[in-house]
Protein backbone atom coordinates (compact mmCIF):
# COMPACT_ATOMS: atom_id res chain seq x y z
CA UNK A 1 0.00 0.00 0.00
CA UNK A 2 1.39 3.27 -1.01
CA UNK A 3 2.11 6.06 1.63
CA UNK A 4 0.32 8.67 -0.63
CA UNK A 5 -3.11 8.32 0.26
CA UNK A 6 -5.81 9.76 -2.03
CA UNK A 7 -8.30 10.18 0.95
CA UNK A 8 -6.00 13.29 2.21
CA UNK A 9 -8.32 16.19 1.84
CA UNK A 10 -5.98 19.02 0.18
CA UNK A 11 -7.97 22.18 1.11
CA UNK A 12 -8.44 21.35 4.60
CA UNK A 13 -5.23 18.73 5.38
CA UNK A 14 -2.80 21.80 6.68
CA UNK A 15 -5.33 23.57 8.40
CA UNK A 16 -5.97 20.29 9.87
CA UNK A 17 -2.67 19.41 10.83
CA UNK A 18 -1.91 22.76 12.23
CA UNK A 19 -5.11 22.72 14.40
CA UNK A 20 -4.20 19.00 15.70
CA UNK A 21 -0.34 19.87 16.12
CA UNK A 22 -1.37 23.24 18.50
CA UNK A 23 -3.94 21.30 20.62
CA UNK A 24 -1.61 18.24 21.45
CA UNK A 25 1.48 20.98 21.85
CA UNK A 26 -1.36 22.56 24.15
CA UNK A 27 -1.66 19.38 26.20
CA UNK A 28 1.43 18.40 26.66
CA UNK A 29 2.78 21.80 27.99
CA UNK A 30 0.15 21.09 30.69
CA UNK A 31 1.39 17.63 31.78
CA UNK A 32 5.20 18.91 31.72
CA UNK A 33 7.15 21.35 33.82
CA UNK A 34 9.82 22.02 30.90
CA UNK A 35 7.67 24.04 28.66
CA UNK A 36 8.05 22.98 24.59
CA UNK A 37 10.00 26.15 23.61
CA UNK A 38 12.92 24.94 25.67
CA UNK A 39 13.25 21.85 23.72
CA UNK A 40 17.12 20.73 23.81
CA UNK A 41 19.23 23.31 21.12
CA UNK A 42 19.51 20.05 18.87
CA UNK A 43 15.62 19.72 17.78
CA UNK A 44 15.92 23.58 17.57
CA UNK A 45 12.85 25.74 17.65
CA UNK A 46 9.33 24.41 17.37
CA UNK A 47 9.24 26.33 14.13
CA UNK A 48 12.39 24.36 12.91
CA UNK A 49 10.93 21.28 13.99
CA UNK A 50 7.74 21.57 11.83
CA UNK A 51 10.14 22.56 9.07
CA UNK A 52 12.17 19.21 9.20
CA UNK A 53 8.85 17.54 8.42
CA UNK A 54 7.55 19.71 5.42
CA UNK A 55 10.30 21.75 3.96
CA UNK A 56 13.44 20.70 1.85
CA UNK A 57 15.26 23.92 2.01
CA UNK A 58 18.29 23.37 4.51
CA UNK A 59 18.39 26.89 5.20
CA UNK A 60 15.16 26.64 7.62
CA UNK A 61 16.67 24.38 9.38
CA UNK A 62 19.17 23.20 12.63
CA UNK A 63 21.56 21.79 10.64
CA UNK A 64 24.43 22.14 13.47
CA UNK A 65 22.30 19.97 15.33
CA UNK A 66 24.44 17.63 18.51
CA UNK A 67 22.79 14.91 18.48
CA UNK A 68 24.70 11.33 17.83
CA UNK A 69 22.83 10.10 14.81
CA UNK A 70 25.22 9.35 12.37
CA UNK A 71 23.52 9.36 9.14
CA UNK A 72 26.13 7.01 7.20
CA UNK A 73 25.28 3.90 9.53
CA UNK A 74 21.49 4.58 10.23
CA UNK A 75 20.01 6.66 7.29
CA UNK A 76 22.19 6.03 4.22
CA UNK A 77 24.74 3.34 3.95
CA UNK A 78 26.86 3.43 1.27
CA UNK A 79 29.88 2.05 3.15
CA UNK A 80 31.75 -0.90 1.21
CA UNK A 81 31.81 -3.05 3.82
CA UNK A 82 28.00 -3.52 3.63
CA UNK A 83 27.16 -3.28 -0.05
CA UNK A 84 30.42 -5.56 -0.72
CA UNK A 85 29.64 -7.98 1.94
CA UNK A 86 30.40 -10.71 0.37
CA UNK A 87 28.14 -13.11 1.75
CA UNK A 88 25.07 -11.02 2.01
CA UNK A 89 25.32 -9.74 -1.46
CA UNK A 90 26.74 -13.01 -3.48
CA UNK A 91 25.66 -16.67 -4.09
CA UNK A 92 28.89 -17.76 -5.00
CA UNK A 93 32.70 -17.00 -4.93
CA UNK A 94 35.11 -16.57 -1.91
CA UNK A 95 32.94 -16.47 0.72
CA UNK A 96 32.01 -20.07 1.29
CA UNK A 97 31.03 -19.58 4.94
CA UNK A 98 29.65 -16.53 7.13
CA UNK A 99 31.28 -14.36 8.86
CA UNK A 100 29.07 -14.76 11.46
CA UNK A 101 25.90 -17.20 12.61
CA UNK A 102 23.47 -15.00 11.54
CA UNK A 103 24.63 -14.43 8.29
CA UNK A 104 21.89 -15.07 5.03
CA UNK A 105 23.63 -16.19 2.18
CA UNK A 106 22.13 -13.59 -0.72
CA UNK A 107 20.00 -12.03 2.02
CA UNK A 108 20.84 -8.64 0.57
CA UNK A 109 20.59 -9.54 -3.35
CA UNK A 110 17.61 -9.23 -5.81
CA UNK A 111 17.02 -12.39 -6.09
CA UNK A 112 16.08 -13.27 -2.29
CA UNK A 113 14.40 -10.15 -1.93
CA UNK A 114 12.00 -10.70 -4.29
CA UNK A 115 11.20 -14.01 -2.66
CA UNK A 116 10.01 -11.78 0.04
CA UNK A 117 8.09 -9.64 -2.37
CA UNK A 118 6.39 -12.58 -4.43
CA UNK A 119 5.71 -14.73 -0.74
CA UNK A 120 7.32 -17.84 -1.69
CA UNK A 121 10.83 -19.54 -1.93
CA UNK A 122 9.21 -22.06 -5.31
CA UNK A 123 11.87 -21.43 -7.67
CA UNK A 124 9.36 -21.77 -10.60
CA UNK A 125 6.90 -19.42 -9.51
CA UNK A 126 9.56 -16.74 -8.54
CA UNK A 127 10.54 -17.47 -12.32
CA UNK A 128 7.41 -16.54 -13.85
CA UNK A 129 6.89 -13.71 -11.33
CA UNK A 130 9.87 -12.07 -12.30
CA UNK A 131 9.45 -12.85 -16.14
CA UNK A 132 6.06 -11.17 -15.86
CA UNK A 133 7.54 -8.02 -14.37
CA UNK A 134 9.79 -7.90 -16.74
CA UNK A 135 7.88 -8.23 -20.06
CA UNK A 136 5.70 -5.43 -18.90
CA UNK A 137 8.45 -3.46 -20.86
CA UNK A 138 8.20 -5.46 -23.93
CA UNK A 139 4.59 -4.08 -25.04
CA UNK A 140 3.26 -1.14 -24.95
CA UNK A 141 0.61 -0.52 -21.89
CA UNK A 142 -2.02 2.59 -21.26
CA UNK A 143 -2.05 3.60 -17.39
CA UNK A 144 -4.25 5.92 -16.50
CA UNK A 145 -5.01 7.13 -20.29
CA UNK A 146 -1.20 7.70 -20.59
CA UNK A 147 0.53 5.33 -23.16
CA UNK A 148 3.77 4.06 -21.97
CA UNK A 149 6.00 2.91 -25.13
CA UNK A 150 7.57 -0.54 -24.98
CA UNK A 151 11.52 -0.36 -24.27
CA UNK A 152 11.95 -3.92 -26.06
CA UNK A 153 15.78 -4.10 -25.70
CA UNK A 154 14.44 -5.44 -22.26
CA UNK A 155 14.45 -9.30 -23.99
CA UNK A 156 18.05 -9.11 -25.31
CA UNK A 157 19.62 -6.89 -22.35
CA UNK A 158 18.36 -8.55 -18.99
CA UNK A 159 15.81 -11.69 -19.83
CA UNK A 160 18.30 -13.45 -22.15
CA UNK A 161 21.39 -12.65 -20.34
CA UNK A 162 20.05 -13.79 -16.97
CA UNK A 163 18.03 -16.98 -18.76
CA UNK A 164 21.81 -17.68 -20.05
CA UNK A 165 23.36 -17.89 -16.57
CA UNK A 166 20.77 -19.55 -15.59
CA UNK A 167 21.40 -22.26 -17.79
CA UNK A 168 17.82 -22.92 -19.59
CA UNK A 169 14.27 -21.58 -19.81
CA UNK A 170 14.31 -20.75 -15.86
CA UNK A 171 15.46 -17.72 -14.05
CA UNK A 172 17.81 -18.47 -11.32
CA UNK A 173 17.09 -16.24 -8.48
CA UNK A 174 21.15 -16.36 -7.63
CA UNK A 175 21.97 -15.04 -10.87
CA UNK A 176 19.82 -12.23 -10.63
CA UNK A 177 21.85 -9.16 -12.48
CA UNK A 178 22.03 -6.24 -10.18
CA UNK A 179 24.99 -4.63 -7.62
CA UNK A 180 24.02 -3.07 -4.03
CA UNK A 181 24.42 0.34 -4.09
CA UNK A 182 22.56 1.44 -0.82
CA UNK A 183 20.43 0.42 1.86
CA UNK A 184 18.77 3.47 3.13
CA UNK A 185 16.07 4.08 5.70
CA UNK A 186 13.38 6.56 5.29
CA UNK A 187 11.96 7.48 8.91
CA UNK A 188 11.03 10.65 7.50
CA UNK A 189 7.98 9.11 5.94
CA UNK A 190 6.29 7.80 8.84
CA UNK A 191 2.49 8.78 9.36
CA UNK A 192 0.21 8.98 11.97
CA UNK A 193 -3.10 7.79 12.75
CA UNK A 194 -4.50 11.12 12.26
CA UNK A 195 -3.56 11.39 8.76
CA UNK A 196 -3.92 7.75 7.02
CA UNK A 197 -6.21 6.25 9.51
CA UNK A 198 -3.33 3.76 10.35
CA UNK A 199 0.52 4.26 11.83
CA UNK A 200 3.95 3.60 9.65
CA UNK A 201 7.30 4.09 10.85
CA UNK A 202 8.20 5.07 7.31
CA UNK A 203 10.13 2.79 4.33
CA UNK A 204 13.38 0.89 4.09
CA UNK A 205 15.14 0.78 0.56
CA UNK A 206 17.10 -1.19 -1.56
CA UNK A 207 18.97 0.60 -4.30
CA UNK A 208 20.40 -1.45 -7.16
CA UNK A 209 22.26 -0.91 -10.36
CA UNK A 210 21.50 -3.54 -13.22
CA UNK A 211 24.69 -4.98 -14.81
CA UNK A 212 25.55 -5.48 -18.60
CA UNK A 213 26.09 -9.24 -19.36
CA UNK A 214 29.86 -8.50 -19.07
CA UNK A 215 28.89 -7.22 -15.70
CA UNK A 216 29.51 -3.67 -16.36
CA UNK A 217 27.29 -0.93 -14.48
CA UNK A 218 24.43 0.20 -16.73
CA UNK A 219 22.04 3.43 -16.25
CA UNK A 220 19.27 1.17 -14.94
CA UNK A 221 18.28 1.68 -11.40
CA UNK A 222 16.54 -0.73 -9.13
CA UNK A 223 14.94 0.86 -6.02
CA UNK A 224 12.55 -1.50 -3.41
CA UNK A 225 10.70 0.33 -1.48
CA UNK A 226 9.49 -1.32 1.89
CA UNK A 227 6.99 -0.19 4.53
CA UNK A 228 8.00 -0.10 7.86
CA UNK A 229 4.31 -1.52 9.94
CA UNK A 230 3.91 0.20 13.06
CA UNK A 231 0.73 -0.17 14.96
CA UNK A 232 1.13 3.14 17.28
CA UNK A 233 3.88 5.44 17.94
CA UNK A 234 5.97 3.34 20.38
CA UNK A 235 6.30 1.01 17.14
CA UNK A 236 7.36 4.35 15.40
CA UNK A 237 9.98 4.95 18.28
CA UNK A 238 11.18 0.90 17.93
CA UNK A 239 12.00 1.21 14.12
CA UNK A 240 13.94 4.72 15.17
CA UNK A 241 16.02 3.07 17.76
CA UNK A 242 16.34 0.29 15.99
CA UNK A 243 17.95 2.37 13.13
CA UNK A 244 19.76 4.37 16.03
CA UNK A 245 20.96 1.60 17.27
CA UNK A 246 23.48 0.73 14.22
CA UNK A 247 25.28 4.21 14.79
CA UNK A 248 27.06 2.07 18.10
CA UNK A 249 28.61 -0.44 15.59
CA UNK A 250 32.27 0.14 13.61
CA UNK A 251 32.10 -0.87 10.01
CA UNK A 252 32.38 -4.76 10.08
CA UNK A 253 30.90 -8.05 10.70
CA UNK A 254 29.33 -6.91 13.73
CA UNK A 255 27.78 -3.72 11.91
CA UNK A 256 26.48 -6.18 9.25
CA UNK A 257 24.98 -8.72 11.65
CA UNK A 258 22.85 -5.68 13.25
CA UNK A 259 22.01 -4.48 10.01
CA UNK A 260 20.40 -7.71 8.99
CA UNK A 261 18.67 -8.11 11.89
CA UNK A 262 16.92 -4.64 10.95
CA UNK A 263 16.60 -5.33 6.58
CA UNK A 264 14.93 -8.74 7.69
CA UNK A 265 11.96 -7.20 9.73
CA UNK A 266 10.74 -5.61 6.17
CA UNK A 267 12.19 -8.24 3.74
CA UNK A 268 11.27 -11.53 4.75
CA UNK A 269 8.46 -13.48 3.52
CA UNK A 270 5.42 -12.53 5.64
CA UNK A 271 6.62 -9.36 6.90
CA UNK A 272 3.41 -7.80 6.78
CA UNK A 273 0.90 -10.26 6.69
CA UNK A 274 -2.06 -7.55 5.63
CA UNK A 275 -0.75 -6.56 2.33
CA UNK A 276 -0.99 -8.54 -0.97
CA UNK A 277 1.81 -11.43 -0.96
CA UNK A 278 2.11 -10.77 3.13
CA UNK A 279 4.79 -8.62 1.54
CA UNK A 280 6.02 -4.94 3.00
CA UNK A 281 6.58 -3.73 -0.34
CA UNK A 282 5.54 -0.56 -0.88
CA UNK A 283 6.19 0.12 -4.52
CA UNK A 284 9.30 -0.90 -6.78
CA UNK A 285 10.59 1.83 -9.03
CA UNK A 286 13.16 1.61 -12.01
CA UNK A 287 15.26 4.49 -13.51
CA UNK A 288 15.91 3.49 -16.47
CA UNK A 289 18.30 4.91 -19.42
CA UNK A 290 19.49 1.52 -20.71
CA UNK A 291 17.10 -0.30 -22.33
CA UNK A 292 15.89 2.96 -24.35
CA UNK A 293 15.65 6.53 -24.95
CA UNK A 294 14.43 9.09 -23.19
CA UNK A 295 15.39 9.04 -19.95
CA UNK A 296 12.33 7.47 -17.91
CA UNK A 297 10.95 7.00 -14.89
CA UNK A 298 8.08 4.03 -13.76
CA UNK A 299 6.77 2.50 -10.90
CA UNK A 300 5.26 -1.05 -10.22
CA UNK A 301 2.84 -2.20 -7.60
CA UNK A 302 1.73 -5.84 -6.09
CA UNK A 303 -1.56 -6.23 -7.58
CA UNK A 304 -4.28 -6.93 -4.58
CA UNK A 305 -5.94 -10.14 -5.91
CA UNK A 306 -7.43 -12.69 -3.47
CA UNK A 307 -8.35 -15.20 -6.16
CA UNK A 308 -4.66 -15.56 -7.00
CA UNK A 309 -1.85 -16.99 -5.08
CA UNK A 310 1.21 -15.10 -6.14
CA UNK A 311 0.24 -11.51 -6.77
CA UNK A 312 2.03 -9.79 -9.51
CA UNK A 313 3.87 -6.84 -10.01
CA UNK A 314 2.24 -4.42 -12.19
CA UNK A 315 2.81 -1.44 -13.69
CA UNK A 316 0.77 1.83 -11.92
CA UNK A 317 0.88 5.66 -12.04
CA UNK A 318 4.26 7.03 -11.18
CA UNK A 319 3.53 8.75 -7.60
CA UNK A 320 3.00 12.71 -7.35
CA UNK A 321 3.80 12.75 -11.21
CA UNK A 322 1.64 14.19 -13.71
CA UNK A 323 1.77 13.01 -17.27
CA UNK A 324 4.62 14.06 -19.22
CA UNK A 325 1.73 15.52 -22.09
CA UNK A 326 0.53 17.50 -19.19
CA UNK A 327 3.28 19.97 -19.21
CA UNK A 328 3.05 23.44 -19.90
CA UNK A 329 -0.80 23.56 -20.05
CA UNK A 330 -3.39 25.02 -17.82
CA UNK A 331 -3.91 21.60 -15.94
CA UNK A 332 -0.53 22.34 -14.16
CA UNK A 333 -1.24 25.49 -13.38
CA UNK A 334 -4.71 25.56 -12.16
CA UNK A 335 -3.91 22.14 -9.86
CA UNK A 336 -1.00 24.36 -8.16
CA UNK A 337 -3.12 27.75 -7.55
CA UNK A 338 -5.79 25.62 -6.55
CA UNK A 339 -4.10 23.46 -3.86
CA UNK A 340 -1.24 25.89 -2.87
CA UNK A 341 -1.14 25.94 1.24
CA UNK A 342 -0.92 21.79 0.70
CA UNK A 343 1.43 21.88 -2.17
CA UNK A 344 3.57 24.69 -0.11
CA UNK A 345 3.67 22.08 2.87
CA UNK A 346 3.76 19.24 0.82
CA UNK A 347 1.10 17.58 2.21
CA UNK A 348 -0.77 17.42 -1.60
CA UNK A 349 -1.62 14.41 -3.27
CA UNK A 350 -1.27 14.56 -7.28
CA UNK A 351 -4.44 13.32 -8.32
CA UNK A 352 -5.45 10.80 -11.12
CA UNK A 353 -8.23 12.65 -12.66
CA UNK A 354 -8.08 16.53 -12.77
CA UNK A 355 -10.94 18.66 -14.19
CA UNK A 356 -12.08 15.51 -15.76
CA UNK A 357 -9.30 14.24 -17.83
CA UNK A 358 -6.53 11.83 -16.51
CA UNK A 359 -3.64 13.88 -14.81
CA UNK A 360 -0.96 11.37 -12.96
CA UNK A 361 1.27 9.84 -15.38
CA UNK A 362 1.37 6.33 -16.20
CA UNK A 363 5.74 6.51 -16.42
CA UNK A 364 7.93 9.55 -16.44
CA UNK A 365 9.51 10.15 -19.04
CA UNK A 366 11.86 13.15 -19.19
CA UNK A 367 14.44 15.54 -20.53
CA UNK A 368 17.23 17.56 -18.68
CA UNK A 369 15.93 20.00 -18.70
CA UNK A 370 12.41 19.42 -17.14
CA UNK A 371 10.39 21.81 -14.80
CA UNK A 372 6.96 21.34 -14.49
CA UNK A 373 4.85 25.25 -15.36
CA UNK A 374 1.84 26.02 -16.59
CA UNK A 375 1.22 27.66 -19.92
CA UNK A 376 3.46 29.72 -21.32
CA UNK A 377 5.39 32.41 -21.21
CA UNK A 378 7.42 30.56 -18.45
CA UNK A 379 6.84 31.28 -14.59
CA UNK A 380 3.67 33.50 -15.54
CA UNK A 381 0.61 30.71 -14.88
CA UNK A 382 1.47 29.70 -11.32
CA UNK A 383 0.61 32.78 -8.76
CA UNK A 384 3.07 31.46 -6.28
CA UNK A 385 6.82 30.40 -7.99
CA UNK A 386 7.49 28.51 -4.63
CA UNK A 387 4.72 26.45 -5.12
CA UNK A 388 5.67 25.86 -8.01
CA UNK A 389 8.86 24.64 -7.70
CA UNK A 390 7.56 22.72 -4.69
CA UNK A 391 4.90 20.84 -7.05
CA UNK A 392 7.72 20.23 -8.91
CA UNK A 393 10.32 19.15 -6.69
CA UNK A 394 7.76 16.23 -5.72
CA UNK A 395 7.23 15.13 -8.92
CA UNK A 396 9.75 11.69 -10.06
CA UNK A 397 10.83 14.38 -13.04
CA UNK A 398 11.37 17.48 -11.50
CA UNK A 399 13.15 16.26 -8.51
CA UNK A 400 15.51 14.37 -11.33
CA UNK A 401 16.38 17.27 -13.16
CA UNK A 402 15.62 20.92 -12.86
CA UNK A 403 14.89 21.34 -9.73
CA UNK A 404 17.87 19.72 -8.21
CA UNK A 405 20.22 19.81 -11.20
CA UNK A 406 21.18 15.96 -10.45
CA UNK A 407 20.09 14.53 -14.01
CA UNK A 408 18.76 11.37 -12.90
CA UNK A 409 20.33 9.91 -10.46
CA UNK A 410 20.56 10.25 -6.57
CA UNK A 411 22.87 7.08 -6.01
CA UNK A 412 25.22 6.49 -9.22
CA UNK A 413 26.38 3.00 -10.03
CA UNK A 414 29.71 1.30 -9.44
CA UNK A 415 32.43 -0.87 -9.66
CA UNK A 416 33.23 -3.73 -6.74
CA UNK A 417 35.00 -1.68 -3.95
CA UNK A 418 34.20 1.31 -4.17
CA UNK A 419 31.16 3.36 -2.80
CA UNK A 420 28.85 5.09 -5.56
CA UNK A 421 28.75 8.74 -5.12
CA UNK A 422 25.33 10.56 -4.07
CA UNK A 423 23.79 13.51 -5.54
CA UNK A 424 23.90 16.87 -4.21
CA UNK A 425 20.23 16.97 -3.65
CA UNK A 426 21.39 14.36 -0.79
CA UNK A 427 24.63 15.59 0.67
CA UNK A 428 24.09 19.27 -0.07
CA UNK A 429 24.36 21.80 -2.66
CA UNK A 430 22.42 24.80 -4.36
CA UNK A 431 20.15 24.69 -7.76
CA UNK A 432 18.38 27.55 -9.46
CA UNK A 433 15.50 26.16 -10.89
CA UNK A 434 13.74 27.27 -14.29
CA UNK A 435 12.17 30.54 -12.54
CA UNK A 436 15.49 31.38 -11.40
CA UNK A 437 14.97 31.07 -7.83
CA UNK A 438 17.91 29.42 -5.97
CA UNK A 439 17.15 26.68 -2.87
CA UNK A 440 19.52 24.94 -0.68
CA UNK A 441 19.47 21.22 -0.43
CA UNK A 442 21.03 18.61 1.52
CA UNK A 443 18.09 16.05 2.14
CA UNK A 444 20.17 13.29 4.21
CA UNK A 445 21.26 16.40 6.40
CA UNK A 446 17.23 17.30 7.20
CA UNK A 447 16.77 13.31 7.77
CA UNK A 448 19.74 13.20 10.32
CA UNK A 449 17.68 16.23 12.03
CA UNK A 450 14.69 14.41 11.59
CA UNK A 451 15.83 11.67 13.36
CA UNK A 452 17.23 13.49 16.38
CA UNK A 453 14.05 14.71 16.93
CA UNK A 454 11.66 12.30 16.95
CA UNK A 455 14.09 9.99 19.11
CA UNK A 456 13.53 12.88 21.68
CA UNK A 457 9.76 12.91 20.90
CA UNK A 458 6.56 11.75 22.82
CA UNK A 459 4.02 10.13 21.67
CA UNK A 460 1.24 12.60 21.62
CA UNK A 461 4.31 15.20 20.19
CA UNK A 462 5.02 12.19 17.19
CA UNK A 463 1.02 11.66 16.73
CA UNK A 464 0.72 15.57 16.32
CA UNK A 465 3.38 15.54 13.14
CA UNK A 466 2.46 17.48 10.09
CA UNK A 467 1.70 14.83 7.29
CA UNK A 468 4.25 14.79 4.38
CA UNK A 469 3.72 13.30 0.71
CA UNK A 470 7.09 13.22 -0.19
CA UNK A 471 8.52 10.48 -2.92
CA UNK A 472 12.15 11.60 -2.63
Amino acid sequence: MSRIRSSLTLKTGALLTLLVLGSALLAFAATSSTPITAAPTERGTLAEQQAVRTSRDTSLLPLRSTCTVNPSKELFITDVSVVDDCYRTTWSGPCLTPASPTATRGAWTVGKLLEGIFGTTNSTALSNQTLNWLNQWATLQTINGDPVPARPAVQSLIIDPWLAASGGTTLDMRKAPFRLLAIVARLDLRENAGYSGGTTAGEGRFVFDLLDESGNPTNFLLILEYGLDAADCRAVLDWAQAFHGLGAYPFGAGYNDALQAVTDRFTAIGASPGKPNRSAINQVRTNDFFLDFPWELREFHLNPNPAVKVVPLVLATVAQTPARSRQATAAISTFVNANEPAILAHQHVVPLIWSGKPFRGGAAPHSLDLGWDGPPPQCTSITNPEARHAFSLDTCSGCHGQETGIFFKHVEPRNPGFASMLSTFLTGGSATDLCNRTHNFGDINRRRVDLCQLLEKSCIEIDAEPAVTFVH
